[in-house]
């Protein structure tokens, strides 16, 4: 026994990086808490550093991605599962009316149930280079799955519904698939299909394919070094991109500011923008969001707020060291965003602070906002905090 023992002991400090202790929940009960504008409902640390947005699922549940792991947290903060989905970083999860969630991996896409328990594998070789992935859910439970060879839409069962493989005209007259063909985003809607991909000469693309297969239209970006794509519905649609230093004026190593690139397109016309906004950014654009008729995106230490119907400016704050993409309450006229120094904050409608609050780990994800009203934060340090905004909405 004595051993056993130490063979184990031996193991734990040849492979520490293995061992992770058990998630702690922290309740925030002090009488001085509950009068913060920002009130700390509760803590969950020991989660693991996320890689992705935190998602809830249709049953209220939270869920945070970690690399290529899964953790299910109920609105108490107790952890209820954990599941690995493949051996990679994975990219955001799709969901599915029944709870279902779907992963990609290289070349794969894997159901999970919402007990955690795996379901079905779709598999195509070969399955891309990405790093990160990339899948995205549409119209009837549809799962886009974009590889270098093909897109493939697949139902619910894992059925291949179409494919659509020509995602260049020179892809038309050669059956070899351009091994360095790379995606770095993806979304839908109930119209199309979109992604931004490029090819063997770093030339990224904005390619619009409706839901039915057919091929919209393509827009060239250039070289990007990070983008965003964000369905607005009625016929809009929104990019955010950061151009790679060929295309910028200096670079950030040399002390100067990027070129960040915002997008408005109509999906029925594509071709060319309706319009287009530049800021210089000292990092790169944020994903952004949308609330009503304004659109919000993040950069560097700038939070920015445009008209989404004209591409005219309506409000830019600046906020120290600021991380993350914004969320937006609009019933409280509110933004949150997060800072690399772990400092949340809350900004009203006319770009003015309302408070912030100091948490422990950097803050780059955006945060989540419940339909109960709370907000949810996850920080690089594995912590997981239940938030209670306590200031009221602007009078």
């Amino acid at each position: 026994m004595k051993r056993i023992w130490l063979i184990a002991l031996a193991f734990l400090f040849v492979f520490p990086s293995l061992v992770q202790a058990a998630p702690k929940l922290e309740s925030y009960t002090s009488v001085s808490e509950t009068r913060q504008k920002a009130q700390i409902v509760w803590r969950l640390s020991g989660l693991g550093k996320p890689s992705e947005q935190l998602l809830m699922l249709p049953d209220n549940r939270l869920l945070i991605i970690t690399g290529n792991k899964m953790l299910c947290v109920n609105q108490q903060g107790k952890l209820l599962w954990e599941a690995k989905a493949g051996s990679g970083k994975m990219a955001n999860p799709v969901l599915a009316a029944n709870g279902s969630i779907f992963t990609a991996g290289k070349g794969m896409v894997t159901e999970t149930k919402i007990n955690g328990v795996k379901g079905w594998d779709f598999t195509v070789l070969p399955g891309g280079k990405d790093k990160e992935p990339q899948m995205a859910g549409g119209l009837n439970n549809i799962i886009y799955l974009p590889l270098p060879s093909a897109l493939y839409a697949l139902d619910t069962e894992g059925h291949a519904v179409w494919t659509f493989s020509s995602w260049d005209n020179s892809d038309r007259f050669t059956v070899k698939t351009p091994a360095k063909r790379t995606f770095i985003a993806c979304a839908a809607d109930e119209q199309a299909f979109y992604a931004i991909y490029s090819d063997e000469k770093s030339e990224y693309k904005l390619i619009a394919i409706d839901s039915k297969g057919k091929h919209l239209w393509t827009y060239w970006l250039g070289d990007v070094l990070a983008a965003h794509i964000l369905p607005g519905g009625n016929d809009k649609l929104y990019v955010t991109a950061t151009l790679k230093s060929s295309q910028r004026q200096g670079k950030s190593a040399s002390g100067k500011l990027n070129q960040g690139r915002i997008y408005c397109f109509a999906v029925s016309k594509g071709k060319s923008p309706l319009w287009q906004y530049d800021v210089r950014i000292e990092d790169n654009l944020t994903a952004p969001v949308l609330a009503g008729n304004l659109f919000y995106t993040s950069g560097g230490s700038t939070l920015y707020a445009l008209n989404a119907g004209t591409g005219s400016l309506k409000s830019e704050n600046r906020l120290l060291d600021l991380g993350s993409p914004p969320a937006v309450d609009t019933a409280k006229s509110r933004i949150y965003a997060g800072s690399s120094k772990g400092v949340f904050y809350a900004v009203n409608s006319s770009g003015r602070l309302d408070w912030s609050r100091e948490l422990e780990g950097a803050i780059e994800q955006a945060p989540l906002l419940s339909p109960d009203g709370f907000i949810y934060v996850c920080t690089q340090k594995g912590n997981l905090y239940k938030i209670r905004d306590n200031a009221g909405g602007e009078g």
